[in-house]
């Protein structure tokens, strides 16, 4: 590796997320990509969930109105120009149902993205100080390319109703990636926390601009999604009661993930 630690790196989820690549990497078995060859066999890439949207109210009738849930928060996304590349960067919002704090907690727990980011087969800290984290994080891609690895390093900026996490590469396969988290406490009675994921991400790959600002949204989406998913499923299962004769946190499953 390279020893260019003047960088500031980015954040592991993106890494994750770029997984998603592997659909289309499988199309170009014949191209010689700059990827290391890879250690074990290419984890099994599952479709992202859909997120939520907001359905249309039916006509009226006569019939007494039925009492309806709250309906989730809608990801949304959208695309961010950036100079010196026609890749535009992936943009997500969402509000979560959850403290800001254990909004934090879940997306600075690097070690355990393997266990909830889609195609993530290694995540672990190689270095922590006050401000910056650096972790290795691996994906393995489609096919016999290979994978996708990054040495990054995420500088933490916090005040009292915001989080910020910024980061690029220390060193990596990929030409560019950069990242930002911000976390916000929402003002209000409820308990609510604003969640905004950016990612830009340059694989050494032969394909159009185009599919790389898809894949960049894409993979904003599912961060923001899964993330919210994860900490909003905790809670409520940190809700239930303990069965009798079960030891403390049993109703809490290690691996209670949102959908890979």
């Amino acid at each position: 590796m390279k020893s260019s630690l003047s960088h500031r790196p980015v954040l592991a989820v993106t890494v994750a997320l770029l997984g998603s690549l592997a659909s289309v990497e499988c199309a170009a078995q014949g191209v010689n990509a700059a990827v290391a060859p890879a250690s074990a066999a290419p984890a099994t890439a599952a479709a992202s969930p859909t997120p939520a949207v907001t359905a249309t109210n039916a006509p009226a009738t006569n019939a007494p109105a039925t009492p309806r849930a709250p309906q989730a928060e809608v990801v949304t996304v959208t695309e961010l120009p950036v100079e010196g590349t026609l890749v535009r960067r992936g943009r997500s919002e969402t509000v979560i149902n959850a403290p800001m704090d254990v909004v934090v907690r879940a997306m600075t727990d690097f070690s355990r993205y393997s266990e909830f980011m889609p195609h993530v087969r290694e995540s672990r800290v190689v270095r922590r100080n006050r401000s910056a984290t650096d972790v290795y994080v691996q994906v393995p891609l489609g096919g016999s390319l290979g994978v996708i690895w990054a040495l990054l390093r995420v500088d933490a900026r916090r005040q009292s109703d915001r989080f910020e996490l910024v980061g690029q590469t220390v060193d990596s396969n990929m030409d560019r990636f950069e990242t930002r988290s911000l976390i916000e406490r929402l003002p209000g009675p409820e308990t609510r926390t604003r969640l905004v994921f950016e990612v830009l991400a340059l694989p050494r790959l032969p394909f159009p601009s185009s599919v790389f600002t898809r894949e960049m949204r894409d993979a904003a989406r599912t961060v923001a999604y899964n993330l919210r998913t994860r900490v909003e499923r905790q809670l409520a299962i940190n809700t239930l009661p303990t069965p009798a004769g079960a030891p403390a946190g049993a109703q809490v499953p290690p691996n209670a993930t949102s959908s890979r």
